[in-house]
């Protein structure tokens, strides 16, 4: 029979003891950098950090975007609308809390084609790595770049299937309902499309004359045309030549139509209508800025009713 010596055994023990606690403490660090790994991966997935903040949180540029993006995405997503409908998307200047809104967004959409050349900035400024962002104009067909691409419903709905679609890459787990909600949304359009149609057909061939060229697809569409724009660069007044070319060609051809919008001071146009007896309407191209208007619908249908009214008036016997 062998026999150990006291010493031996404690000596044994010693080690066998710390051989067992160095191998706990080692297996808890590895469990410990899984975790920290599994971690790192989730949070990175946009589908998990919507999940953990509760809705796809959308930051756009302006109220039309906000109002596809509100119909593609439902009680599916928060937005906020930096323009609420009365600023000028060409010369509006971010404050700081436009700076924080995007800081948390998980997706930024802007219309482009120039018109809100402050963003580039914003971006910067907001420094959020994870922001998806989508340019909802890159497949419209544009006029001379005229930004005002979305009063076409055609345009429209292109800009509707650039939004779903960066919902769909920022939150993919609910891309079905994306779709399904934009297709519908869609078929909307188009038949609010055949109702304006519709409604301005007796107008097709007639002339107007508008302050900015914020009207351009509108009209076109319609058939009804966009004879001179009084303003045609943004925040820069027309010069006294241009105005009288203006004043000039109303008088020719007998145009008693001024179209222009709520954010463009009204002292020029009406200066104009003075001068030829012309009617000044009061349209919109941003949703909520006239009463009415709280969305790209409704906006649309009160556009073709005040244009439709002011052509109605103008052909009213004295």
């Amino acid at each position: 029979m062998i026999y150990f010596k006291h010493d031996q055994i404690q000596e044994t023990a010693e080690r066998y003891n710390g051989a067992f606690s160095e191998r706990s403490i080692n297996m808890k660090v590895l469990r410990t950098l899984a975790f920290l790994v599994l971690f790192l991966m989730l949070i990175s997935n946009p589908s998990f950090s919507r999940e953990k903040r509760g809705r796809l949180n959308v930051v756009v540029t302006i109220p039309v975007l906000a109002d596809f993006a509100h119909n593609i995405g439902g009680d599916l997503i928060s937005v906020k609308s930096i323009i609420t409908g009365l600023e000028n998307p060409h010369t509006y200047e971010p404050r700081a809390s436009d700076v924080k809104a995007l800081a948390k967004a998980n997706l930024f959409v802007r219309v482009g084609l120039g018109l809100e050349t402050w963003t580039d900035k914003l971006v910067k400024n907001a420094g959020n790595p994870r922001l998806i962002q989508v340019t909802a104009a890159r497949d419209c067909i544009a006029i001379n770049n005229n930004p005002h691409v979305w009063m076409d419903i055609e345009n429209a709905s292109r800009m509707v299937i650039a939004i779903m679609e960066g919902m769909v890459r920022a939150d993919p787990s609910h891309a079905d309902d994306y779709r399904r909600n934009a297709e519908i949304y869609i078929e909307q359009l188009l038949t609010l499309d055949k109702k304006i149609r519709k409604d301005l057909s007796p107008l097709t061939g007639q002339a107007v004359v508008t302050a900015v060229p914020a009207f351009t697809y509108f009209l076109k569409r319609y058939g009804i045309e966009e004879a001179a724009t009084i303003i045609s660069v943004p925040g820069k007044e027309s010069s006294g030549r241009h105005l009288r070319r203006v004043i000039t060609l109303m008088r020719k051809r007998g145009i008693r139509i001024i179209l222009t919008v709520p954010q463009f001071p009204p002292r020029i146009p009406n200066l104009v209508a003075e001068e030829t007896g012309a009617t000044v309407v009061v349209a919109t191209q941003l949703p909520g800025s006239l009463i009415g208007t709280d969305t790209y619908i409704e906006m649309l249908q009160e556009d073709a009713k005040r244009i439709v009214h002011a052509f109605g008036k103008r052909d009213q016997p004295e």
